[in-house]
């Protein structure tokens, strides 16, 4: 059986057919908008900010220390924000035990 994509579209030719489908899209007609050109993630500007902690001062004052996490890895310093919630969440992620096929 063919994919919903290989289907052939059956023209709207009622009345009715045409205010679902309005009141389906919300009212919208037309063609979609293109997706923002946007990076995911920016390059961080904070001085000192993914620095390993060897020391027991921040580099900047404000920063904060994420420990790293169970398996090893060190902790760092990041500027307050997006970095350390960033870093506290691949921390979070690194101690979620694999499974025996090598998947988390």
């Amino acid at each position: 059986m063919p994919s919903r994509a290989q289907r052939p579209r059956i023209p709207e030719v009622s009345e009715a057919q045409r205010r679902a489908r309005l009141a389906w899209n919300g009212g919208k007609v037309g063609k979609t908008r293109p997706a923002a050109a946007m990076t995911p993630f920016e390059v961080c500007t904070a001085d000192g900010c993914g620095s390993p902690a060897t020391t027991g001062q921040p580099p900047t004052p404000g920063m904060v220390k994420v420990i790293g996490s169970k398996d090893g890895a060190p902790a760092h310093w990041f500027c307050p924000g997006r970095c350390t919630v960033l870093a506290r969440t691949r921390a979070e992620l690194r101690a979620v035990p694999r499974r025996p096929g090598g998947g988390r």
